[in-house]
């Protein structure tokens, strides 16, 4: 029990109170973050995330404006005259009905929105580990890792098959 509140103290003074997260999906998809930009490798910077402050503040900074890299890119918007020029004659998007790219895309959207809620959770355990057994809270750092690891393979796959998506001229009403 000592260790455990020693812990918990240690990591009290170990976090800054008003630090912004970083976040990036490194190119074997592995989602990370840092609270130091200076961290985030350079060939990332352009397409890093960031979490808000902890005091509820925007940040001063340019980078804030960057959006989050864990939330799925949507599509361009299409007009109804451009959706039907995508479609060939039988109204399909790159052999196949909208309504089968909505199936493929539907459980993956939803799942990389589950695997985010659960890092986040996860985060918010690891920083206050109040009310969790020892062996939990021993366990939480690799749940973490193995958790980033399956939100940034299914982030991948939801990605790469929206760029199919964009390039057929799927409308976005079919992605989510």
């Amino acid at each position: 029990m000592k260790l455990l509140t020693a812990l918990a103290g240690l990591l009290l003074f170990a976090v800054p109170l008003s630090a912004e997260t970083y976040s990036w999906v490194d190119d074997n998809g592995t989602y990370n973050f840092t609270e130091d930009y200076s961290r985030v490798p350079q060939k990332y910077r352009k397409n890093v995330g960031t979490r808000g402050n902890m005091d509820g503040r925007p940040a001063a900074d340019s980078r804030t404006s960057v959006p989050d890299s864990r939330v799925p890119a949507a599509a361009p918007q299409k007009g109804k005259e451009d959706v039907k020029q995508a479609a060939d004659d039988n109204g399909l998007f790159g052999g196949k009905k909208p309504e089968a790219w909505q199936q493929e895309m539907r459980p993956l959207y939803a799942e990389v929105k589950r695997l985010e809620q659960l890092l986040v959770e996860l985060e918010s355990l690891i920083k206050n580990p109040v009310g969790i057994s020892k062996s939990r809270f021993d366990g939480l750092p690799q749940e973490f890792r193995d958790t980033q690891k399956q939100y940034g393979q299914t982030l991948k796959r939801y990605n790469e098959l929206n760029d199919e998506a964009n390039k057929t001229g799927l409308p976005t009403e079919f992605r989510k």
